[in-house]
């Protein structure tokens, strides 16, 4: 059994059992007895056969500091078979010359002052290379005449205690600095160099797993050659990947002995050789959720096993790495999430803000102007409120998708919150001419199909576009151009683009402002109505008006449904803004009708805030009966999003209308996510085709094949197709070629005041081109 096995853990060597043999050696040991050889070996077996049997190092020296008593411990340790060749020599012989001097001063001292030296901890380096540390006790040894003639010594080895200790300080030195932030390399150096002091001959090194999770990158590695760290960053990982590759491959320690006859080295070899490590022990550096996060690596110059001892050290040294990387992955992360959105990966509006400053000045110093555009999802609430957020989250990652593929790498696109993103545009694409084409391009891979699980459906969205230094000389009057061109482009039908021109944007809407005059302008009286006309296209009649709802702010103008209707949708307003549209609506149907003219019915728009607000029928039933008007000449438009959220109470509520003799019809027919199978459970009236498939019908085949499919469909389902966004008379001559009744759009109308429509309502058939059904314009002036 080693010394170190039979250490005391308390690493002291009493004094009071020191004095004693102190004072049996000064009267054995006489000055003249230490030169008398029969003497000296009478007394020396005597004192032998007592000190062998001690664990610790005992020792006697004379005045010179030479061995003339010892145990065999001390001999074996420094490197002798035994005592008889280790006496006589002094420690100049057997240490260092630095070990040796320290040695020599503490005896010599205590023989010169006569006072003991206690319990002084030395570090001593064995002729194997192995490091010990001892606690020696050293005291003097008087004649009869109280002279010092020598000293007697007792080491105890205090190694495993002392490493305890140190492993202990860096441990808590590799915590301290995790806590105070300091960088992960430091971090990981303190650790490796913390346990190379613990055990001997030994060379650690961390290594890091990659952003692929397939290969090792060289973390730390002070003390190994640095051309064998090179040659392995970048390791792939695998089940023979010699052992750091296999033990994150496996998740398992993975030692090996012998490196040149390890299955797992036989592709590596030609990486090792030239170089002395002839053992590595790997183990792996897990996270808290058990994801390999590197490798801790134990190299050794010398083919042998890891002890318990080491094993230990080694899995304690990968608990403490997975802290300070995991600290440091979660850092970065933080960091990211300063600067980026977390969900579609993009740079946030902070990083935005930065970019933007750092772009105007690079345009200022090159004269190369450069674009904003932004870019506003069309009516995305629908798709949370349909499908729930995961579902919306899914297409905003497919969207931010999309925009990066179009922009690619020579601009930038981040998003600038909730459904809203906004590009840096430089380079040729920044000219207004290319910068059609590029928003036309962008709008047009944003309509295409997204397929999540087992549905498909389409969204639209709405560009705005605005040019340094062309339009703005600083970054808040560009941006403020940018989004008022988008806002231009909603008012437009939406699923469209416009570029800002000084002469024809509006002034740009501050939101929260917005959000607070609208809640006085609907109390004021600042709302008003216009109405489209609806024709049939056979006979030419005008059949129905679609209301649409006008504010007339005080400083901002006239604004559009789409300047505060989404405003409206998400602070609540809509509400009462619906009903006093419902009310006025009902109510202007039957003056037109108490003044004679021809009856029509009237859409009034519903949304989804109104659709759920429990009163909702009974509002419907107050205006009625308020305006005196019929219930047949009141027609609801709901869009598909806004029946399938829950269908079966969709279906009870619009039952409840149709009892009432209100007609239902659904908006925007195409756009939304709705099934056939619901479809035709709901009590409909008519399908309105949504305008984004009119409006290309002169080019598209596809759009034209849908449009003849949704008309063919209206008619199998008994209901009255209306044909939204009508423009041009070929649009025209091809709806009338798929017999669809009823149209709506510019070419036959636009939104006019309820003055101009009551004209128009009077004047007869014969007054209307029969051919076109379009309106002279001398008629509504």
């Amino acid at each position: 059994m080693s010394a170190e096995d039979k250490s005391d853990t308390s690493g002291l060597i009493r004094e009071d059992a020191m004095v004693p043999l102190a004072r049996q050696l000064s009267v054995l040991n006489k000055v003249d007895e230490f030169k008398n050889t029969n003497k000296l070996d009478v007394t020396h077996e005597w004192l032998q056969a007592l000190v062998n049997h001690v664990s610790d190092y005992v020792f006697v020296k004379d005045r010179h500091s030479r061995f003339v008593v010892g145990n065999d411990r001390v001999a074996t340790d420094i490197g002798f078979k035994g005592i008889s060749d280790l006496i006589g020599k002094s420690d100049w012989e057997l240490h260092t010359p630095e070990v040796a001097k320290r040695f020599f001063d503490d005896e010599q001292t205590v023989m010169e002052t006569g006072v003991p030296l206690i319990n002084r901890e030395e570090i001593v380096i064995l002729s194997n290379g192995k490091t010990r540390w001892f606690a020696a006790s050293k005291h003097p040894i008087f004649d009869e005449n109280g002279e010092v003639v020598g000293i007697v010594g007792a080491s105890r080895d205090i190694t495993q205690r002392k490493r305890a200790q140190l492993l202990q300080n860096g441990q808590n030195k590799v915590l301290q600095e995790i806590a105070t932030g300091a960088p992960l390399a430091t971090v990981l150096e303190t650790l490796v160099l913390s346990i190379e002091e613990q055990l001997d001959g030994v060379l650690g090194s961390v290594m890091l797993m990659d952003e692929t999770g397939k290969k090792l990158l060289s973390g730390v590695a002070p003390n190994l050659p640095e051309d064998y760290t090179k040659a392995i960053d970048g390791l792939r990982i695998g089940p023979s990947v010699g052992s750091c590759g296999t033990a994150a491959y496996t998740r398992k320690n993975v030692f090996v002995d012998n490196l040149f006859e390890s299955e797992l080295w036989a592709n590596c070899l030609g990486v090792i050789q030239g170089f002395d490590l002839k053992s590595c022990w790997s183990v792996p550096i897990l996270s808290r959720n058990s994801e390999v996060l590197g490798t801790f690596g134990l190299y050794t110059n010398a083919v042998r096993s890891a002890t318990a001892h080491e094993l230990q050290i080694a899995e304690e040294a990968a608990r403490l790495a997975s802290i300070a990387i995991e600290r440091d992955n979660a850092e970065k992360r933080i960091r990211y999430l300063a600067h980026h959105d977390p969900l579609t990966g993009l740079p946030n509006r902070q990083e935005f803000d930065a970019k933007l400053e750092e772009q105007i000045s690079l345009s200022r110093d090159t004269g190369d102007p450069f674009a904003i555009v932004f870019v506003d999802m069309d009516n995305f609430k629908f798709v949370n409120d349909s499908f729930g957020h995961e579902t919306g989250d899914k297409v905003l990652k497919i969207v931010a998708e999309r925009i990066t593929e179009v922009s690619k790498s020579s601009h930038q696109a981040i998003r600038f919150g909730g459904d809203e993103f906004v590009l840096i545009i430089d380079g040729p694409d920044a000219k207004k001419t290319n910068l059609k084409q590029f928003m036309e391009k962008l709008r047009a891979e944003m309509t295409k199909t997204i397929r999540i699980g087992g549905t498909s459906f389409h969204v639209t969205c709405s560009l705005g576009a605005a040019v340094f230094p062309n339009d703005a000389d600083n970054a808040e009057t560009l941006l403020r151009h940018a989004d008022g061109a988008m806002f231009e482009a909603k008012a437009l039908g939406r699923n469209s683009f416009f570029l800002f021109e000084k002469k024809q944007c509006r002034n740009p809407i501050n939101k929260l402002a917005l959000l607070e005059d609208m809640r006085s302008g609907i109390d004021d009286g600042q709302f008003f109505l216009e109405y489209q006309p609806q024709f049939d296209l056979m006979s030419g009649r005008i059949v129905g008006v679609e209301a649409l709802a006008r504010w007339l702010h005080p400083h901002l103008g006239l604004l559009m449904p789409a300047q505060f209707i989404e405003l409206a949708e998400e602070s609540g307003l809509i509400i009462p803004l619906g009903l006093w549209v419902l009310k006025e609506a009902c109510r202007q149907n039957k003056s037109w009708q108490m003044a004679g003219l021809t009856p029509v019915t009237v859409g009034v728009n519903v949304s989804v805030r109104q659709f759920r607000d429990m009163t909702l029928l009974a509002d419907v039933k107050e205006a009625l009966a308020k305006s005196g008007l019929e219930a047949k000449y009141l027609e609801l438009e709901l869009t598909e999003s806004l029946l399938i959220q829950n269908a079966e109470t969709a279906v009870d509520l619009m039952e409840g209308f149709r009892n009432l003799g209100v007609n239902l019809a659904i908006d925007d027919f195409g756009t939304g996510y709705s099934s056939l199978a619901a479809l035709k459970d709901f009590p409909l009236t008519r399908l309105k085709i949504d305008r984004s498939f009119i409006r290309d019908l002169d080019h598209k085949e596809s759009d034209r094949s849908i449009a003849r499919a949704i008309i063919s469909l209206g008619r199998e389902l008994g209901l009255n197709v209306v044909a939204e966004g009508v423009e041009t008379a070929k649009q025209q001559a091809f709806l009338a070629s798929c017999q669809c009744e009823t149209v709506q759009g510019f070419h036959f109308g636009r939104p006019m005041s309820s003055e101009k429509l009551e004209r128009l309502l009077a004047m007869t058939l014969t007054q209307i081109d029969v051919k076109t059904h379009s309106i002279p314009q001398s008629m509504i002036a």
